[in-house]
């Protein structure tokens, strides 16, 4: 996984990276093993609110999440993760039911009436 990280009037701590690297791998088991992802993570300091924007590159479109919060970058960051895996799960899902359809009725099994079929009582 490629992480880029971005700090506008702020800086990028190492909590702060560890915290995005291990939230990444549950998105990484979530969309399959792929190639590895682009990630770019910015982190903004604008009048007392941080904000979080965290891109994930994956299958030739992006995922984004974003975040905002008064107190820490962290919580700002733990915000957009939230959204990003949102979304993973909701593109997932997606997914899931436009790839996966019931076999055609030519190829399902089916039980002829005398075989194994049930006499009424008389």
């Amino acid at each position: 996984m490629n992480i880029h990280y971005t700090g506008r009037q702020q800086s990028v701590t190492p909590q702060v990276r560890q915290q995005v690297e291990k939230r990444l791998t549950k998105l990484h088991k979530i969309f399959g093993p792929r190639p590895a992802f682009e990630t770019h993570v910015i982190l903004e300091l604008d009048r007392y609110v941080h904000r979080a924007e965290i891109t994930v590159n994956v299958f030739d479109h992006a995922v984004v999440g974003v975040g905002e919060s008064s107190k820490n970058p962290r919580e700002a960051v733990n915000g957009a993760l939230e959204c990003l895996e949102k979304q993973a799960l909701k593109d997932k899902s997606r997914w899931r039911v436009k790839n996966r359809h019931a076999r055609p009725v030519a190829h399902r099994s089916i039980r002829t009436i005398g075989e194994g079929a049930v006499q009424p009582a008389v």
